[in-house]
């Protein structure tokens, strides 16, 4: 293994970040504002993993994180007077990560790079599935935000792998749904998954919506 192959490694409860993504990040503990300040000192590079369960128990020590995870680099970064930091981060490669070769103030891992299988971005069958997935990501956001895009853009000149990795960021699904599928190897594999719990989700809230109105219009006093 390669003895350039270590990274920080910034383990959070709820996030599952994905290559080709795009993660806001506000950074006010001590040990990873330390790890920020290494970060721009050498690569500006940094792993984000999703905490095991059960880390509530053990967070100020070393809790456990997934292995397989997601090295992004920091972009857009703000200080503030105190010392946080606000900051994109871009997201560049999954990777595997393995030996802890430093605990404190934060942990810095070794890793091994851990692409998904190509994909011929060029394939009919490729393309449409991506204009499907867009197209039902785009009508979730527009159900949730109540018609409005909040400033969602979906672009159907992006790569099928920003396409599908961006939905499963957003899904709104319990973090270890998301975590399996950042560790699906096959990006259409990714995207058939994802398609069909996006299609699950908008069937449930147009379904929650349809009971909603029909309450509604059914609660007028004569």
């Amino acid at each position: 293994m390669s003895e350039d192959r270590v990274v920080a490694v910034f383990p959070l409860p709820d996030v599952v970040f994905f290559p080709r993504t795009v993660l806001p990040l506000h950074v006010f503990e001590k040990r990873y504002r330390a790890m920020v300040k290494d970060a721009l000192a050498a690569d500006s590079r940094l792993a984000v993993a999703l905490l095991q369960p059960g880390w509530q128990v053990g967070y100020e020590g070393s809790p456990a994180f997934h292995d397989v995870a997601t090295i992004g680099r920091i972009d857009g970064l703000e200080t503030t007077h105190d010392g946080r930091y606000h900051f994109r981060l871009v997201g560049e490669a999954r990777v595997r990560l393995g030996e802890v070769v430093r605990e404190k103030p934060y942990r810095l891992v070794r890793y091994e790079p851990f692409p998904e299988r190509a994909i011929h971005e060029g394939e009919v069958d490729i393309q449409r599935a991506k204009l499907d997935l867009l197209a039902s990501h785009g009508c979730l956001v527009r159900e949730l935000a109540s018609g409005e895009m909040s400033g969602v853009v979906l672009d159907d000149a992006i790569p099928f792998e920003a396409a599908v990795n961006g939905a499963c960021a957003g899904l709104p699904a319990e973090p270890h749904v998301r975590q399996r599928l950042l560790e699906m190897d096959d990006l259409v594999e990714r995207y058939e998954r994802a398609a069909a719990l996006l299609d699950e989700v908008l069937q449930r809230v147009l379904h929650l919506k349809s009971l909603r109105s029909r309450d509604e219009g059914g609660s007028g006093v004569n």
